[in-house]
């Protein structure tokens, strides 16, 4: 079903009634506001698999805090109530699942799909959040894994991330597939705009955007909308991964471990590069939901009906 939008004097309500079954989808809705996010696994999967995240402290530097502050107060594509986003408590935040017990803790021994454990054909990656205008790289959503590139061994396998080489803030989405093929879409530059902490700690002159990435097996697709404005969902960049000449682009997990993190590991909030935890996105984070099919707009947590196959690059 298409997003549909209805004009009242009092707002606009969005309709939506297409249905996803994520394989992991984390709400961050246990609040109160202001507390911190408890270990372990205080960030819980709301698809019922158990794939239940684990911040790196509770309330310290590697922690988040829940807050009010969100980008709608049901969300467009469920109709579900939308109480809290998180935002980090220190300058190291890190959330990240942990299945099985793991020498720096416990695991939440999913009852499902165990996130960690799969290598989908097709994936579908979602993500609201609100960014500080700080850093270089800033992942969002990533997935743990070192020397499953053939290019470089550094490489984790999936970042969903914020881009700032030279103060141009793109976004994109980079992944490395079971056959060691890099695959990337990349947004144009000066494509959000975030908020300063030292003058507004809050994150109130800060824009809320949905950001999605979708592999269909052959296609990379991103997604970007400023909800802060109602903007339309637009369509940034495609990369056509039937030319790079591999065999297999499913997802990559990965085989090696390291000291605070295991390969096939999805964190919020940060991302790794050459086994080291790195790539933080300061700011607010909420409703990230990780899909194992390629969703269409219309099923996304932000549903649009596409206008046009036509790459567009400027948000609104």
């Amino acid at each position: 079903m298409n997003r549909k939008i209805i004009n009242l004097v009092f707002g606009i309500i969005y309709v939506s009634f297409a249905v996803a079954e994520p394989v992991a989808y984390w709400r961050f809705e246990t609040g109160p506001n202001n507390a911190a996010v408890a270990k372990p696994f205080g960030a819980i999967d709301s698809s019922g698999n158990g794939n239940h995240l684990d911040p790196g402290t509770e309330a310290g530097s590697d922690g988040f805090r829940y807050r009010s502050n969100v980008a709608f107060t049901s969300i467009p594509g469920t109709g579900a109530a939308n109480n809290f986003s998180v935002q980090n408590s220190g300058s190291t935040p890190s959330m990240s699942t942990r299945s099985t017990p793991q020498s720096y803790g416990a695991g939440s021994n999913p009852s499902g799909v165990d996130i960690e454990a799969i290598t989908p054909a097709q994936f579908t990656v979602e993500a609201f959040f609100k960014a500080e205008n700080t850093g270089t790289y800033r992942t969002i959503v990533g997935r743990d894994a070192i020397n499953v590139s053939n290019e470089s061994g550094a490489l984790a396998a999936l970042y969903l991330q914020i881009k700032n080489d030279d103060n141009d803030e793109r976004v994109k989405i980079q992944f490395t597939d079971v056959a060691g093929y890099d695959h990337i879409a990349e947004s144009a530059p000066d494509i959000i705009n975030g908020f300063n902490f030292s003058s507004d700690p809050q994150g109130l002159t800060g824009k809320w955007y949905y950001i999605a990435a979708v592999s269909d097996g052959s296609t990379l697709s991103l997604y970007l909308a400023n909800v802060s404005n109602n903007g339309p969902l637009w369509l940034l960049a495609q990369t056509d991964m039937t030319t790079s000449g591999s065999p297999d682009t499913a997802l990559a997990k990965g085989t090696q471990n390291g000291s605070n993190w295991h390969t096939g590991a999805w964190s919020v909030g940060r991302g790794l590069y050459d086994g080291n935890h790195t790539d933080r996105a300061w700011g607010f984070i909420d409703e990230v939901r990780i899909s194992d099919t390629a969703l269409t707009p219309d099923q996304f947590l932000y549903p649009w009906e596409m206008e046009s196959s036509t790459v567009k690059y400027n948000p609104t």
